[in-house]
């Protein structure tokens, strides 16, 4: 008879694959390396398969693991759900969430979802502004949770912070547009100060690709408004999904981009038990984060028996 795939297990090798470092995972469950070592071999004990390639440093799936992920996320949304339903008939009140919209728009229906099933008794507002603007909101006492974007000296100083993930940054175009293609580039911006302006112009002008600004929106719609026109080309997140719109290679002549780190603030005093408990949905359903019990400093190496 197969063993039973334990929640702890199946946690540290979702996280694993989300975070590509044993390092981090190891951090953010404050464990040492070869506790995260062990959990993994268990769970392929557990699944009788190989889970990731052996043979490589980089973090890369089996077929196998690639088959158990899926799973892994279905019974882990499930399992923290359950776990929120039954505490949650005492928890009540309200909570302010900030976060620019397109994380409101692209990250956070599905989770806001399961909190409002999870917590009825709870209300949620959202304040969508851009990151700066939300740091300050947060120091004013108009927030209480936020999402936002790492940026270099811009974080509320009234806040605990958690880096959630990493998200990586893509160019998108019309489906059938040719704006890609123009001489000079057409862009389509959020205002200066936005990071994810100041990565793509920076990622352009190291291409040596030229380019013209547009347009100049601080509305995600404006700008998708503007690529579905085939009028410019944008920079969004790689989990926006817009009927329209493609993602644009650098094989099309554009240059690759980096990731941007997804943080979480949450008011480091007076934080209500509420928005105590809306943090830690967040963190879960954004960030695939979530501890377990206790287990017994490896590398990545030691843990794929490379050296």
């Amino acid at each position: 008879m197969a063993r039973p795939l334990e929640i702890t297990l199946l946690r540290t090798f979702v996280m694993l694959v989300e975070e590509q470092s044993v390092t981090r995972v190891a951090r953010k469950l404050l464990r040492t390396q070869p506790a995260v070592s062990l959990q993994l071999r268990r769970l392929e004990d557990a699944a009788g398969q190989q889970l990731f390639e052996s043979d490589l440093r980089r973090l890369r799936l089996t077929p196998h693991g690639e088959t158990l992920l899926p799973y892994a996320r279905t019974v882990l949304r499930t399992h923290d759900e359950a776990q929120a339903k039954l505490a949650s008939k005492e928890i009540e009140g309200r909570v302010t969430l900030g976060c620019p919209d397109l994380y409101a728009a692209f990250l956070l229906p599905e989770t806001l979802a399961s909190f409002r099933r999870a917590y009825p008794r709870v209300e949620v507002s959202v304040r969508c502004a851009l990151s700066r603007q939300i740091a300050s909101d947060m120091d004013e006492g108009l927030i209480d949770v936020a999402i936002a974007t790492h940026m270099p000296g811009v974080a509320p100083k009234t806040a605990d912070a958690e880096r959630l993930r990493a998200e990586p940054l893509v160019w998108l175009g019309a489906a059938n547009g040719d704006a890609h293609r123009r001489d000079p580039v057409p862009l389509a911006m959020l205002p200066e100060g936005n990071l994810y302006r100041d990565l793509a112009l920076a990622a352009l002008n190291d291409a040596g690709v030229r380019w013209r600004i547009a347009c100049v929106s601080e509305s995600i719609a404006g700008l998708q408004a503007m690529a579905l026109a085939d009028a410019a080309v944008i920079t969004l997140s790689e989990s926006v999904h817009a009927i329209g719109l493609r993602r644009l290679p650098p094989s099309l002549g554009l240059p690759a981009l980096p990731a941007v780190d997804i943080m979480l603030w949450k008011r480091s005093r007076g934080l209500s038990n509420a928005a105590g408990h809306f943090a830690r949905h967040i963190a879960v359903g954004v960030g695939g984060s979530g501890a377990g019990p206790d287990l017994p400093t490896i590398s990545e190496d030691e843990l794929f028996g490379t050296v």
